[in-house]
């Protein structure tokens, strides 16, 4: 059963807790839905919940995580009807404000999970990005320079995640918002490092979220839903090819056994032959070995092309059956994200900024 891991990076009072506990409130909704349903662990409902349930308490919402001592690892499985699961994934929450301490045993914990990972979730503040449109670049630079060397760990999907869309929403379009954040040095820098980075699997989006209205978990899982179309494709790619290198290698052993137990087989018996039929001379039985050897090279042959007919559609098949299922639940999930891409089209980060020269990405790499 293929593993992802999402981790989300962020600030302190991003945000990340209530994304997550919003997150588990949009899953509830999806038992009618086409794609995979996502189901959370007892311990992991039980700790998203409370979350959710004390986010109406003043100031809990930006102090959700900080109770945190260490990283909490957030487990879902993800099953189709009637069928066993899927895929298994996972998040994590801890306290945003131990990331921007250094050599702190939480930021250590979390960068190397990153460097693990197949996705990352980049929370930006929504407060601290209406300062930034309002010219407040320090208030925006708080804590973030940790969060953009997480970031910019190669071969990840990234989505960047504007919190508390609701206040931008009104005053600012997410076209402003984006140009904004290409107008701020670090923010275009993490662009450039992406899109120099070779093998950078899918698109990198821009994508808002507020937890404040009714709609908050349809709203909180579309980040979710953008990272996880991405990366079961790639787990999907990496299943194909997993099978067919196993399946070749299973072949192999079993053309090389088989091929030497006949070939053993045939050579004693056309020794056997040989030895009985010709005279005990010594002029004859000298040609007893070469006979024994053409004899088990033409038998060694036709076993391997025998072999190799009936294993490779055996393998072909299983790297099929390997990764269609994980490409299925991608495409249902790319179709749920349809009324999102349609509300906003200016989502799209890939080629917003160019990738950087050919000697400063060595310099960067």
């Amino acid at each position: 059963m293929p593993f992802i891991d999402i981790v989300p990076v962020g600030p302190a009072g991003a945000g990340k807790s209530c994304l997550l506990a919003a997150m588990n409130q949009g899953l509830k909704g999806w038992e009618q839905s086409p794609a995979p349903v996502l189901k959370p662990d007892p311990v992991t409902a039980l700790v998203l919940e409370e979350v959710w349930q004390s986010r109406q308490v003043r100031g809990t919402e930006c102090q959700a995580g900080v109770r945190h001592r260490g990283v909490v690892d957030l487990w879902f499985e993800a099953g189709a009807d009637g069928g066993g699961p899927l895929f298994e994934t996972r998040l994590a929450d801890y306290d945003g404000g131990a990331v921007a301490v250094d050599r702190h045993a939480v930021g250590r914990a979390l960068a190397a999970r990153v460097r693990g990972a197949d996705a990352v979730l980049c929370v930006l503040d929504g407060e601290r990005v209406a300062g930034l449109l309002d010219g407040d670049r320090d208030g925006f630079d708080q804590g973030m320079a940790a969060v953009w060397k997480l970031v910019v760990a190669p071969r990840k999907v990234v989505r960047f995640v504007v919190t508390k869309w609701d206040v931008l929403e009104g005053r600012a379009s997410l076209a402003q918002v984006r140009d904004a954040l290409l107008g701020h040095p670090g923010f275009a820098m993490v662009l450039r490092r992406l899109s120099a980075c070779p093998g950078e699997a899918g698109t990198v989006a821009l994508i808002p979220v507020s937890v404040a209205g009714e709609d908050a978990g349809q709203q909180a899982v579309v980040p979710l839903m953008s990272v996880l179309s991405q990366a079961l494709r790639a787990a999907a790619g990496r299943a194909e090819r997993s099978a067919g290198r196993g399946g070749a290698l299973v072949a192999g052993v079993g053309m090389n056994w088989l091929s030497q137990a006949v070939t053993a087989v045939a050579v004693q018996q056309v020794l056997q032959r040989v030895v009985d039929a010709v005279p005990e001379r010594r002029a004859a039985r000298r040609y007893v070995g070469h006979a024994a050897t053409g004899a088990s090279m033409l038998v060694e042959a036709a076993v391997r092309t025998w072999c190799e007919r009936g294993a490779r559609p055996a393998d072909d098949q299983a790297a099929r059956a390997g990764g269609k299922p994980l490409t299925r639940a991608a495409e249902a999930y790319e179709w749920q994200l349809r009324e999102f891409h349609r509300r906003f089209p200016d989502a799209d980060l890939t080629g917003a900024v160019s990738p950087p020269p050919r000697l400063l990405r060595r310099l960067l790499g």
